[in-house]
């Protein structure tokens, strides 16, 4: 075995196998480099050092298959699910988490097996040690929800804030999980999570938690806010004056001008109730509004009133909420910093993108997927720009046949990093030759062609 190889070892072991890390710093360190050459015929692991052993075909092939069980109620797709996650695949045992999560439930009417956060918890365990992000959220909400019966604070709060820090969550967009973030803050304020208490924090996120809506936050820090901790008080009041909500001192009174400012903030009057557009999917959306369905003309009619109407916004908004296609659409127009119309709605690109990925992946909506790749691309104060993201809408409008996208493409107007990223997405699909130039060419906007159906 070469020298190359044993490091090799070496990694893929720290990598796998806890006791083999807790070994090496007890050990002298040259018998367990031989311990690795000799262990590697034996446990033949795969993985490199700092990353799973899973490749990402895997993961787009299990989460393909999550889909087919959970949303098709296909048995075979499911069987294959738990091979593999029982085989010890690492996507396939996250994904099969998910199945079982109750969090998640009513995103997989269809699923073959009955929910179950127990189940769910033990497939999570391994991928979330790992460092997957979707599997460390789902260990966090599972274990600090108390009505899951699972709930453990200190260990819940570990994976919280190893999810909260993983940077692969911060670049897949795994931080729109609002109520998973809820509990996260908690564990800053809470002296038994056994974390270094920290008000400014928890506040941070639990405003942002206000901000989108998430009926648990909108509650707690109006209807109670006075039952909070004065540091945690006076840490919320410092930071809306940052935002720009409050203007008082931050003395951890929860005095009617604080009340009004985390009112304010939420998007609400006094004594109404709070959406929850900041959930994925995964989570029971309010319920529509009552009456007749709107027609799509009577939907546009309204997002034109809501840019000066309060009453039509709040309507519209609540249309969204209710999972009125067209109208988180419209919505999601409304909150975008694209949208130059003079509107009585601030723009939130953070909750704009929501909508728009989600109707671009779960409703193949090709206008969505558009509209996301021009704001991926442009970037907002809440929406850090990012051109790989933005390439990957791009991807997505031309698959749902978006003739505006291509008339993007033929244009140059996109920012850096943005050709480089859709000529890999291109390359990769076997329509694009040639070198990968961050600049635009004919054989890009031929391959978009080609993909879009336009020859």
């Amino acid at each position: 075995m070469s020298g190359t190889d044993r490091v090799r070892a070496h990694a893929a072991l720290w990598y796998a196998d806890a006791r083999y890390r807790l070994a090496w710093l007890v050990l002298p360190q040259a018998a367990i480099a031989l311990a690795a050459g000799l262990a590697l015929a034996v446990l033949k692991p795969t993985g490199e050092w700092g990353k799973p052993a899973d490749s990402k075909e895997d993961e787009k092939l299990y989460h393909e298959l999550l889909d087919k069980a959970g949303k098709d109620g296909d048995k075979a797709a499911f069987d294959k699910l738990k091979a593999g996650a029982d085989a010890g695949n690492i996507s396939a045992r996250s994904f099969l988490g998910t199945l079982y999560n109750p969090e998640w439930a009513s995103l997989y009417p269809k699923s073959p097996v009955k929910a179950d956060a127990a189940k769910a918890l033990t497939y999570y365990q391994q991928p979330a040690d790992l460092g997957y992000p979707g599997a460390q959220r789902g260990m966090t909400e599972l274990l600090l929800n108390r009505g899951r019966g699972q709930y453990d604070l200190k260990r819940g709060c570990r994976y919280g804030l190893a999810f909260y820090g993983n940077p692969a969550a911060i670049r897949d967009n795994h931080f729109d999980s609002w109520s998973t973030l809820f509990w996260i803050a908690g564990c800053y304020i809470d002296s038994d999570s056994g974390m270094p208490r920290d008000a400014q924090k928890a506040a941070d996120i639990y405003m942002d938690t206000v901000a989108a809506k998430l009926p648990l936050s909108v509650t707690t820090f109006t209807d109670n806010l006075g039952r909070q901790p004065p540091d945690l008080v006076a840490a919320i009041q410092r930071n809306l004056a940052r935002r720009g909500f409050y203007s008082g001192p931050a003395d951890g009174s929860a005095t009617p001008q604080t009340l009004a400012a985390v009112r304010a903030l939420a998007g609400k009057a006094a004594g109404t109730g709070g959406g929850n557009t900041g959930r994925p999917a995964g989570n029971t959306p309010p319920a529509p509004p009552s009456g007749p369905k709107p027609t799509v003309e009577e939907l546009i009619a309204l997002a034109k009133s809501a840019t000066t109407n309060a009453a039509d916004e709040a309507k519209l908004r609540d249309l969204a909420e209710g999972g009125t296609m067209v109208a988180q659409y419209l919505y999601a127009q409304l909150l975008s910093p694209t949208n130059t119309v003079q509107r009585i709605t601030a723009p939130d690109a953070a909750r704009a993108i929501q909508y728009f990925e989600r109707l671009a992946r779960e409703a193949s909506f090709a206008p969505a997927a558009t509209s996301a790749a021009f704001l991926y691309d442009i970037g907002a104060p809440n929406l850090p720009r990012d051109p790989e993201k933005a390439a990957d809408m791009t991807i997505r409008a031309l698959e749902l046949k978006d003739a505006d996208i291509l008339k993007n493409i033929e244009e140059d107007k996109w920012g850096a990093g943005f050709w480089a990223a859709l000529q890999q997405r291109l390359a990769q699909r076997n329509l694009y030759q040639g070198r990968i130039l961050d600049q635009r060419n004919d054989r890009t906007v031929q391959a978009a062609r080609s993909l879009l159906g336009k020859q």
